[in-house]
This record gives C-alpha cells, structure tokens and sequence, in this order.
C-alpha cells in the first residue's frame, strides 16, 4: 500500500471551447466535492478556486460568466503515486464572491458527459440473428462516435433476436433500455462508458480498507448500504469492490415502531446484508478535497454481492 500523505492536485480548465489552451490552477488554494451518483444524473463537481486575479476569472468565465462547456480535468494523489483522473467533465455555470474581506474565489459547477447526455442520438438498424452481446457492442461503438471511451464491458448472452432492431432518438435512453431488458447497470462517468450485469462489479482489483489502509471511523451498515470512509482515494470508483473488516462493522438499530418491527432487520443485520469475506461493490462515491486545508477523503456506498436488497437511498438503483 502506498504512502497516503503529501496529497497532490492539479487542475487544469480549458480557456475556450474548441481551443487547445487551457490554464494550470494546481498553485491555487482549490476546495472541491465530487459526486457519481447512481441515478441517471451525470457526475458533477463542484469546485472553488480562491484568489485569482480578475482578469484571469474573465479568462476562464468571461466578463459576465458566460462561458461553459469547458472542459474541466480534476486530478489527486500523493507523493509516492502518480496523479489520477477523480474528474473530467465540462463546465455547466460560473460563479463569483468571496469569504471575507479578503480572499475571493470562483465556483466552478461542471458535469461529466453531460453533452452525450443530451446530444447523442443514434439511426440504427440492425438485422435479426444479432445476439445480446453483440448488441451491447453496437451501442457501444455509437458511444465511441462522441468521445466516449469504451471501459469495462461484459459477456451477456449469446441469445439472437428473432426479428431485426430499429435505434432512432437519444442514444442514452436506447442503452438505458437495452440495459434495463437484459438487467444491466451501465454508467458513463469521466467519458467512459461501463456496463457490467447487476449485481457483478469492474474486473479490477479491490480495495482493502482498514485503519492503516486510509479507512476513517469504521464501516457503517444501513438500509442504504454499507457506508464507508477513508482518505481521498481514486481508485475507488463505482462498480468498483471494496473489502472491509467485517469485525469492526457497525450497525444501526431496528425500527421499533408499531407494525414495522422486523422491516429493516435485513438490510441491517450483518448475516444478511453481507458476506464473509467483507467483499461489497461500491454503488456511489464522493470525494471532498481541499488542498491546503483539512478536508481530503472520499465517502461511499456500497452493496454486498448476493445480499439482501437495500431498503432505501442511493444504492438501489445499482442493484434492483
């Protein structure tokens, strides 16, 4: 495990869209929280830059915070490892003030794949006898047509289509579709693009978290999940895993009002809301960083594979 002290930041914001100019903001004092939600939302972050000069704001927002759809790279690690990507979107809104007298800041309010969202659209066809898994694969390549990237992708079936598919409109609501028939969860986040079964993470290692690890207070069971804290850490990134010491888990008490006795007991009940090897998969993650102040970790919540189903909150989305 590497060394988690003497965090690193850089910022980088492009100038214009379309320019390849863009300023270095790493020697600024920068605050910034970071979400990838599990809903249909995109990941959004929320960035304050503090006193810069005024021309410089023009620069960045123009004279009147007009400019947006910038593109916005937010990069963190420490001194023994290398920088790595917690955000990449582009710039939704500008906005100016001040703490006091004198320090002065600019909010930067960006979405990840925000004009995928909202822009790509696909006109399709594709002939009977195409299977499930080849048809993950033609959505995904009308994804690679707007700068998305292709990342973790899954073997579904190799089921055909008796009849022939027609695809015309947004392409995120196709492939929403598409993964909601075949129980698929999907999410697009940093410009890449990630389906992988319900239930089933990223292939990638996963992530001890104890008290020498970076975990900070200790694992939390709920009905939204099992949250979890730990120092600012990159690589922990939704369909993720991580694994937890199941001997310092805490959990909640039981709702002991009249005629809901017994509701909640699953979902907080460590037998059936977890597994013994303390694997669960990340379903949503937040990250709070301030590069000279005391804020620096990353919060989440996470499901167990094959546990019981989250009652309420963020997680269900990722697992019903």
């Amino acid at each position: 495990m590497a060394e988690q002290w003497l965090r690193k930041c850089k910022l980088t914001i492009q100038v214009n869209k379309g320019e390849t100019r863009a300023l270095d903001l790493s020697d600024f004092h920068i605050t910034f929280h970071v979400s990838q939600p599990t809903t249909d939302q995109p990941k959004y972050a929320e960035i304050y830059i503090y006193n810069l000069s005024a021309k410089t704001m023009n620069l960045l927002a123009g004279d009147d915070n007009q400019i947006k759809d910038t593109q916005v790279i937010l990069e963190v690690g420490y001194k023994s490892t290398p920088l790595a990507v917690i955000f990449k979107g582009t710039v939704f809104q500008y906005r100016r003030g001040r703490d006091n007298q004198t320090d002065t800041w600019l909010c930067v309010l960006a979405q990840s794949s925000d004009a995928y969202k909202q822009t790509a659209v696909i006109n399709q066809s594709v002939p009977a006898g195409v299977s499930i898994t080849d048809m993950s694969q033609v959505l995904m390549n009308e994804a690679l047509k707007y700068n998305i990237e292709q990342g973790h992708t899954t073997e579904l079936s190799d089921q055909r289509y008796a009849r022939g598919r027609v695809f015309f409109g947004s392409l995120d609501r196709h492939i929403q579709q598409f993964c909601a028939d075949n129980n698929v969860d999907f999410h697009v986040s940093d410009d890449v693009l990630n389906m992988y079964k319900l239930g089933h993470y990223i292939e990638k290692p996963a992530i001890l978290l104890t008290r020498t690890t970076g975990m900070i207070g200790m694992p939390q069971l709920t009905t939204e999940g099992l949250n979890v804290s730990c120092l600012l850490n990159p690589q922990i990134t939704r369909g993720g895993r991580i694994v937890v010491d199941l001997g310092n888990l805490q959990t909640e008490g039981y709702d002991v009002q009249y005629g809901k006795q017994g509701v909640d007991q699953p979902q907080k009940n460590a037998n059936t809301a977890t597994n013994k090897q303390g694997y669960f998969i990340v379903q949503s993650v937040e990250h709070f960083g301030d590069n000279r102040g005391d804020d620096w970790y990353t919060q989440t919540v996470s499901t167990a594979p094959g546990a019981v189903q989250p009652m309420t909150g963020i997680s269900i989305t990722g697992v019903s």
